[in-house]
């Protein structure tokens, strides 16, 4: 943080703010948020902890003679199903007994994958940066000090930063969207209080789960900073990123080419380096061709590579590289062209003894997927929306432009011979971009009802038995321990 313990007073977080609502995280409250100045609710944002798709417990702690305040703190989780679920991987048969049940569940696509027991991160993590986001936006105005400009910025973060965990929310446990049906299917709860006391949350329908993020990002954005600071804090360019990407994972391309437009436009204003990489040029420096097997072991951090825009990272390459658990498909890897620079980041051997031949291939770095907005993601959601718009030479451009990035010019240019096959080339192309980080499961999602374009390998066998991912599949059953808190809420099917 940037501000010290003692001066923030972490009672303002600490207390309360990582332990949310017991009633509907099932995490235990330790008190009230208590934040007065303009410095303390920045400090909440600060705070390198809710930068992780992770659930998380926070405690108090007093020095019993200096009487200073403390923190300890444990991870309960990543928010690792959809590297699981994810079609694009496949499980090591020598090590699948050692998936954790919940994970062994999910890479079945099975019904009931959580536990009575089990507090999910899939679910929890997200509400309880939630909780952190609802303290800013709701009390900021009042703060002692600051601007009225500087309290709106806050604010206006804050409700974009709390959109995107509803957004993420519902990616796992509401349908995908259907403009025919959303009005109607069970979305997730819209959560806009910092309250510990708060009981019998409802399920907002879809459509209205996305009608909320749309305008709580549209409605902040002015109040937000042109210009990116901070890979860890959310300017005009990240609200941008992020509202494209919601339309774009409706299947609104056309509404998500507005934000996108506006996206690039601020690109060249970020007071920090955010452009492509040329793995031609980089891979040199980040691969160690003494070392094959850790892959691009020198890849830069989520908050240090240029490519990030804004930082929600996971670990989900750790339960490969490190474990052998889940490995690329080789059907998705020989999608790789052989001079494809991004090739160099997975290997058929284990990390530790080239001796350890693996049915797939590990990612093995680095260390931690941003799944927050990022430039290559820019890039190929623009292609694709003005590709299923008709704007062919614009969509072949931004295509070309990545992989330019990523192979030499000649193998990077494509070609194709109308709409449907240049579309078919940039899903193919978000395939090889993110192989092995758990976002092809939302692309799986997003393409579910698309009869043209759905590109899903709905099927995979371990242990001599075959496994079918279903309709229902796609959406998670709520947790069990949540249903417990909150009896009146419907499951999924």
């Amino acid at each position: 943080m940037n501000i010290s313990i003692k001066k923030i007073a972490l009672l303002i977080m600490i207390g309360s703010v990582f332990t949310g609502c017991k009633k509907f995280l099932e995490i235990e409250p330790k008190g009230k948020v208590v934040a007065k100045k303009i410095e303390h609710y920045n400090g909440l944002f600060n705070n390198s902890l809710i930068n992780g798709f992770q659930n998380l417990r926070m405690t108090a702690t007093t020095n019993a003679i200096t009487g200073e305040l403390g923190f300890s703190f444990s991870i309960l989780g990543e928010v690792d199903a959809p590297f699981y679920m994810s079609d694009d991987m496949m499980a090591n048969p020598a090590t699948f007994q050692s998936f954790s049940l919940i994970n062994q569940k999910s890479y079945k696509w099975a019904d009931d994958i959580y536990l009575p027991e089990t507090n999910a991160s899939e679910w929890s993590a997200f509400y309880t940066h939630n909780y952190v986001y609802n303290v800013i936006a709701n009390g900021v105005m009042n703060a002692e000090d600051g601007t009225e400009a500087e309290k709106r910025a806050l604010q206006a973060e804050a409700r974009v930063a709390r959109a995107y965990m509803h957004f993420w929310v519902a990616q796992l446990f509401a349908k995908p969207f259907n403009p025919a049906t959303a009005a109607t299917d069970p979305g997730v709860p819209i959560v806009t209080e910092a309250d510990t006391e708060i009981k019998g949350f409802k399920r907002a329908a879809v459509k209205e789960v996305y009608d909320f993020i749309t305008t709580e990002i549209t409605e902040a954005i002015p109040s937000l900073n042109p210009s990116t600071i901070n890979k860890g804090r959310i300017g005009q360019l990240a609200a941008y990123s992020i509202l494209a990407e919601v339309y774009f994972n409706m299947g609104k391309y056309q509404e998500a080419l507005g934000p996108l437009n506006k996206a690039f436009e601020l690109v060249g204003s970020s007071k920090v380096p955010i452009s492509l990489y040329n793995y031609n040029i980089k891979v040199n420096d980040w691969y160690n061709a003494l070392a094959p097997n850790s892959g691009l072991a020198g890849f830069p951090t989520s908050f240090d590579s240029y490519e990030t825009i804004f930082t929600k990272q996971s670990a989900a390459p750790l339960y490969s590289a490190f474990s052998n658990l889940a490995v690329l498909t080789p059907e998705t890897y020989a999608l790789f062209g052989a001079d494809d620079q991004r090739r160099k980041a997975f290997s058929d051997k284990s990390l530790f003894s080239s001796a350890v031949q693996l049915p797939g291939y590990q990612r093995a770095a680095p260390l931690t997927i941003n799944l927050g907005p990022t430039l290559p993601n820019l890039y190929l959601m623009k292609a694709e929306c003005e590709a299923r718009n008709g704007q062919l030479t614009d969509a072949e451009n931004d295509l070309e432009t990545l992989r330019k990035n990523r192979m030499p010019d000649a193998t990077a240019q494509v070609q194709y011979t109308g709409q449907q096959e240049l579309v078919k080339l940039i899903l193919r192309e978000r395939i090889l971009e993110f192989a092995a980080t758990g976002r092809r499961w939302f692309d799986m999602r997003r393409l579910s009802d698309d009869a043209q374009y759905n590109n899903t390998r709905g099927t995979r066998t371990i242990g001599g038995q075959t496994y079918t991912l279903s309709n229902n599949r796609l959406t998670l059953r709520i947790p069990p321990m949540i249903l417990n808190f909150n009896p009146s809420m419907p499951d999924n099917p």
